[in-house]
């Protein structure tokens, strides 16, 4: 099976922590401690301010507090009163989100993170309740959950050592990730929101399949934008204009055969073209 192949131009730089992923983390960051500092100290008519912030920005139940916005605004809380849940989430995002961000490009996984992580709150909404787990939702699970199995479907041989220590495939790592979370959202009860798991998941399955199938919803996004007058960008490697078709046909090769299949040469264009250039 072959698969279209998206990704940025490299003049744009391959970055360690690419624009979206930076910010978003920022912003966790920020709103995590402002919960911690302000929301659990903090008290309004004797209700620590977090309850409130949770009631109007959470993801709550249809019915029982629920406001479209917050469809977008639980994706950026996480819970004051531990701090696994917010290092796990943001360390996944790192791990899995910088490639796939630095082959698409920021507009592009802008728009799949927010797909993913808006149908996993709708996917939990809808069947969350069928199973009696009703409640305010936070974290951003179910987006990140989206950009693992984009991950996976980019690089389905890629190792991931469970616990440090264990090699897994990419593929068998999520394929276990998610089927877990299918037998405890059915039968656990541990106060975790797994149908948003697996909402972001499927529905980022859904969104690649479609992308590649040649629908790709940042690109129908991005046509509602004004055109931007572009630059002429190059980049010069011991004197020799390189073009964006030789970095494609590098990142192809990497994609079919990994990085230790280039020659010193090519390794060489691929580290000048990661810069940040003018």
């Amino acid at each position: 099976m072959s698969y279209r192949y998206y990704r940025p131009s490299f003049f744009h730089g391959f970055r360690f922590f690419p624009s979206a992923i930076k910010y978003f983390i920022i912003i966790n960051v920020i709103v995590y401690l402002f919960l911690i500092f302000f929301g659990l100290n903090f008290k309004i008519s004797g209700v620590p301010l977090y309850i409130y912030i949770y009631k109007y920005f959470a993801l709550n139940p249809i019915g029982d507090g629920f406001k479209i916005w917050q469809l977008i605004t639980y994706m950026f809380i996480h819970d004051p009163k531990g701090i696994f849940h917010i290092l796990f989430n943001m360390l996944m995002l790192w791990m899995f989100g910088t490639e796939v961000e630095n082959l698409w490009g920021t507009r592009r996984f802008l728009v799949y993170y927010s797909t993913a992580g808006i149908g996993a709150g709708i996917t939990h909404l809808i069947i969350a309740p069928l199973f009696d787990q009703i409640g305010p939702v936070v974290g951003a699970s179910g987006a990140i959950y989206g950009i693992m199995t984009a991950f996976a479907i980019m690089f389905p041989d890629r190792m991931i050592f469970l616990y440090f220590l264990i090699p897994i495939p990419a593929r068998i790592f999520v394929a276990i990730l998610v089927f877990f979370d299918l037998i405890m959202g059915i039968f656990g009860s541990d106060g975790i929101a797994h149908f948003a798991h697996l909402g972001g998941a499927v529905v980022g399955f859904i969104y690649i399949k479609l992308m590649y199938s040649g629908f790709d919803l940042s690109e129908l996004l991005a046509k509602f934008k004004l055109p931007k007058k572009q630059k002429k960008k190059y980049l010069l490697v011991d004197d020799e204009i390189i073009t964006q078709e030789q970095i494609d046909e590098i990142l192809d090769k990497i994609n079919q055969y990994g990085y230790e299949s280039l020659t010193e040469r090519e390794k060489k264009i691929l580290y000048e073209a990661s810069k940040k250039l003018r």
